[in-house]
C-alpha cells in the first residue's frame, strides 16, 4: 500500500491528474468487463475442489480444463473488444483536457489488453483458495504488485511517459499469470491444465454458476458504477483523485474477504457432511471477528484523509475526498460485515437470495447513484455505497436468515446495530475533540484515533458471542503457555 501511494504521488507530481484518471478508469472498466464474464466459475471451483479434490480427482481434472477453455476464450474476446473501443471510449465517454487522445487511446489499449490476464488467472487462483493455500496466491499477488510499483516510480524517474508505464503494467500481469500457471501445473499437473471441454462438468454445475455468474455481474456494477458515472459527468482527474481514496479504503474489504473466502471450503464441508451445529458455531465465531476486527480498521480513514491526501495530492483536494471517503468507509464496513453471511449462503446451496437483491438493486439503487452524483459530486458518490448496503440489509439480510442461518433476522440487526452504535460513540467523540480543542495535527489525530479505538475495544469485548470468547481466551493461553516454555 505504501508503496502504491509513492507511485500515485509520482504520477500526479510528474504526469498530472489525467495520467492518474486514464490509469483508474482502464482498471474500472476492466473490472467491470471481468465480472460480465466471469461466469461464476471462481466460486463454483472452490467449492468443488475443496469437496472433491481427493475423492474425485478425474472430474476435478476436467473442471479445470473446462473452466480453463472458458477463461482464456474470455480474455480473448475482451482483449479485442477493449481494443476496439478505446477510441470511441476516449472520444465520446473521457472528458479530457489537455492530454492527446491518440496518447490516451494507446494507453487504454495496452493497460486494459494488460490486465485483463487477471480474468484467467483468478481462476487458478480460486483453484488455491479451494486447497485452502490462500498463502500462496497472497505472496504472487503481493509480490507482483510490489513490482509493479517500483517500476512505475523508477519510469517516472528516468522521464517515461504513460505509454512506458503501461508496457510496464503489461510485462508485470505477464509474469503474475506465468507464476500462476506453474504454480497450477505444480499441484495438479500441465495436462489438467490444457483447455477441454466437458459437457458433464458444465450440466453438474450449470446452475450453480449461474447464479453466481449473476451475483458476480451485478455486485461489480454496483461497485464501479460510481466510478463509471463519474467519468462521464466529472473530469476525468477527479476519477483519479476518487479511485485513489476508494482502492485505498477497498484494501479493508481484504481482512473479511480473506477470512470469508478461506471459511469457504470450510462451510461447504461442514454442510456437505451435515454438521449443522458447528456450521452455526464456526458462522457466529467469524461473523464476529469480521464485524469487530474491522471498525478500527475503517474508522482511521477519515482521522487520516487529510494527512494523507495532503502528501499525495494537495490540501485543497484532500478536503474535497474528506466527506465521500467517510462516506465510503461506512458502506464498506457494511458490505465487509455481509461477506460471511454471503459465503455462507453460498456453501448452503443459497446463491440465488443475492442474485435477485442485486438485480432487484440495479432498477432501483442504480438510478439514485447517478441521480447522487449529479447533484452531490463525489461527496453523492461516496454516499451512494451507505445507499446501496441499505438495500441490502432491508432485502437480503432477512432471507439469509429465515432460509440460511435460521436465526431471528432480529437478532442479526440487533448484533450489528450495537457494535455500530459503540463506534459512532467512541470513535464520534474522538473526531470532535481534535477540531474542539484546535488541534489537528496528525499527532493529535493519532491520539484521538487511538483514544477512540480503546473505547471501542472494551466495548467491542463485551459484544463479542461466546464462541468468539472461548477462542480468544484459549488462543492466549496457548501463547502464555508456550512463551513460559521458551522461557
Amino acid at each position: 500500500m505504501v508503496l502504491g501511494f509513492v507511485a500515485v504521488k509520482y504520477i500526479f507530481k510528474q504526469l498530472g491528474e489525467e495520467v492518474l484518471g486514464i490509469i483508474y478508469f482502464t482498471a474500472m472498466m476492466n473490472a467491470v468487463l471481468c465480472a460480465v464474464l466471469e461466469m461464476g466459475i471462481c466460486s463454483t471451483t472452490v467449492r468443488e475442489v475443496s469437496a472433491h479434490c481427493e475423492s474425485e480427482p478425474d472430474y476435478i481434472h476436467d473442471l479445470i480444463r473446462t473452466a480453463s477453455l472458458f477463461y482464456w476464450g474470455a480474455y480473448a474476446l475482451l482483449g479485442l473488444t477493449i481494443y476496439f473501443l478505446a477510441p470511441i471510449l476516449v472520444e465520446k465517454w473521457i472528458n479530457l483536457k489537455t492530454m492527446d487522445a491518440s496518447t490516451a487511446t494507446t494507453a487504454i489499449r495496452i493497460i486494459g489488453v494488460a490486465s485483463l490476464i487477471t480474468l484467467p488467472q483468478r481462476f487458478y487462483a480460486s483453484l488455491f483458495r479451494g486447497l485452502q493455500r490462500m498463502g500462496l496466491t497472497n505472496f504472487i499477488d503481493v509480490s507482483i504488485i510490489a513490482l509493479q510499483q517500483i517500476g512505475t516510480v523508477v519510469i517516472i524517474v528516468l522521464h517515461g511517459g504513460l505509454v512506458h508505464i503501461a508496457y510496464w503494467f503489461l510485462a508485470c500481469f505477464g509474469l503474475s499469470i506465468l507464476t500462476y500457471l506453474f504454480a497450477s501445473a505444480h499441484f495438479f499437473s500441465w495436462q489438467a491444465l490444457f483447455p477441454r471441454y466437458s459437457s458433464g462438468v458444465v450440466r453438474r454445475n450449470f446452475g450453480y454458476s449461474l447464479n453466481i455468474m449473476s451475483i458476480s455481474m451485478l455486485s461489480i456494477i454496483h461497485m464501479q458504477a460510481d466510478k463509471l458515472i463519474i467519468s462521464k459527468l466529472l473530469p476525468i482527474g477527479v476519477v483519479g483523485y476518487y479511485g485513489v481514496g476508494y482502492a485505498s479504503i477497498s484494501k479493508g474489504i481484504s481482512v473479511p474477504d480473506a477470512v470469508s473466502q478461506a471459511a469457504f471450503p470450510s462451510f461447504s464441508a461442514l454442510f456437505k457432511a451435515g454438521n449443522y451445529p458447528d456450521l452455526i458455531s464456526q458462522y457466529r465465531k467469524l461473523q464476529d471477528m469480521v464485524c469487530l476486527a474491522t471498525v478500527p480498521l475503517f474508522a482511521a480513514i477519515p482521522f487520516a484523509t487529510v494527512p494523507l491526501f495532503t502528501f499525495i495530492f494537495t490540501e485543497e483536494i484532500a478536503k474535497m475526498l474528506l466527506l465521500p471517503m467517510t462516506f465510503l468507509c461506512v458502506g464498506f464496513y457494511m458490505h465487509g460485515a455481509m461477506t460471511i453471511p454471503y459465503f455462507f449462503s453460498l456453501a448452503v446451496g443459497k446463491p440465488g437470495i443475492s442474485a435477485k437483491s442485486n438485480f432487484i438493486a440495479l432498477f432501483t439503487v442504480l438510478p439514485v447513484t447517478g441521480v447522487l452524483i449529479y447533484f452531490f459530486g463525489l461527496a453523492g458518490a461516496g454516499f451512494s455505497w451507505v445507499f446501496y448496503h441499505l438495500f441490502v440489509y432491508v432485502y437480503a439480510i432477512p432471507r439469509i436468515c429465515s432460509e440460511c442461518l435460521k436465526i431471528p433476522t432480529k437478532e442479526w440487526y440487533a448484533h450489528i446495530g450495537k457494535i455500530l452504535a459503540v463506534a459512532s460513540l467512541a470513535y464520534g467523540v474522538a473526531w470532535t475533540l481534535p477540531e474542539f480543542l484546535g488541534a489537528q495535527s496528525i499527532l493529535a489525530l493519532t491520539v484521538a484515533y487511538l483514544g477512540g479505538s480503546a473505547v471501542f475495544i472494551l466495548g467491542a469485548y463485551r459484544l463479542m458471542s461466546e464462541e468468539l470468547k472461548t477462542a480468544l481466551w484459549r488462543l492466549l493461553h496457548t501463547l502464555t503457555t508456550r512463551s513460559a516454555e521458551v522461557a
